[in-house]
C-alpha cells in the first residue's frame, strides 16, 4: 500500500482519500525513523569511545574530581 489509489469516476471515495493519507503519514513516519536511527546511532558509538577515553585518561593519570 505504498501508492497511491485513485477513483476512476467523478468525485472523490472518502474510504480511498483516508488510506491515501494514512500511506503518506506511515511513509513520513518511517522516513523519520529511519533517519532517527542513522543520526543517533552513530552520535552514540562517538559517546561511548569518548567516555572510553576519558575514563581511561582518569584511571591513568589517577585524577579525581570529588574535591
Amino acid at each position: 500500500m505504498s501508492e497511491s489509489i485513485k477513483t476512476g469516476g467523478v468525485g472523490k471515495s472518502p474510504a480511498i482519500e483516508k488510506i491515501n493519507r494514512l500511506n503518506e503519514v506511515s511513509s513520513r513516519m518511517q522516513a523519520a525513523a529511519l533517519l532517527e536511527r542513522k543520526a543517533f546511532s552513530e552520535q552514540q558509538e562517538k559517546a561511548a569511545a569518548a567516555l572510553l577515553k576519558r575514563q581511561q585518561i582518569i584511571e591513568d593519570f589517577q585524577i579525581s574530581f570529588k574535591k
